[in-house]
């Protein structure tokens, strides 16, 4: 079965070939915002995973204990891509801290402008040639997120359907509805995440024992009734 990439994909591919260095990728979770992130574009990835705990130290850095007293300062994710003029990819944007998000905002402002000052040694840290940002989260509104952030990446994407590529992993009679992920008797959409496992428990028990650990009783039948539909005329 052949699939057509869908526009959303092939939109990050245009915005990739015009060398847009500040992306923001939403929308529903398991359509591999993050996996795109991660692989496509760049030889050097660092990757932030923003929770409400999140602190500056784990975006540019901290002094870490080496042992005998001392103490050795550790640069942070986004320092790193900084220094190395790699991809800094910040992953559920929207769950970081207020504190976290007035960092990000002059870790990803535009390369001109963007510097830091060591707290210690005074060192001044510039992006290298070549930085990029991509940003993902799993809103459905971007307004949800404050507007200078927004203003820092001139291009978001919507992606809401995973690209085919990771679709062809899945077993033939899987790859249609992954592919809609949104199925007609299923209560709620079902992520590529979520066919790859009910994939993989259905090599070692039946189906429908596979459908119930993944979505419980009664949400199991209504999954395996909308992959009959979606196989029809297979």
């Amino acid at each position: 079965m052949e699939f057509t990439v869908p526009q959303c994909w092939q939109d990050l591919e245009l915005v990739e070939k015009a060398g847009i260095d500040r992306v923001i990728l939403y929308g529903p979770p398991g359509t591999g915002k993050t996996h795109a992130a991660l692989h496509r574009g760049s030889s050097w990835v660092e990757r932030l995973i923003c929770t409400e705990d999140l602190t500056a130290g784990e975006v540019t850095g901290a002094w870490i204990p080496v042992g005998d007293g001392k103490w050795s300062w550790q640069d942070g994710p986004a320092l790193r891509a900084w220094r190395r003029g790699g991809r800094l990819v910040v992953d559920e944007v929207d769950r970081a801290s207020g504190d976290v998000l007035s960092l990000l905002l002059a870790m990803t402002d535009t390369d001109g402008s963007a510097e830091w000052h060591h707290p210690t040694t005074g060192e001044v840290v510039r992006p290298a040639r070549g930085f990029n940002v991509v940003m993902t989260t799993n809103l459905e509104f971007l307004a949800e997120l404050p507007d200078a952030l927004i203003d820092r990446f001139p291009v978001a994407i919507r992606i809401d359907q995973p690209h085919p590529s990771g679709v062809l992993h899945l077993s033939p009679d899987l790859r249609a509805a992954a592919m809609s992920g949104s199925l007609p008797e299923a209560p709620r959409r079902v992520s590529l995440r979520m066919f790859t496992a009910f994939d993989r428990l259905r090599s070692t028990m039946d189906a429908r024992q596979a459908a119930e650990i993944l979505m419980g009783e009664t949400n199991a039948e209504s999954f395996l009734d909308s992959l009959k539909i979606s196989t029809v005329g297979l």
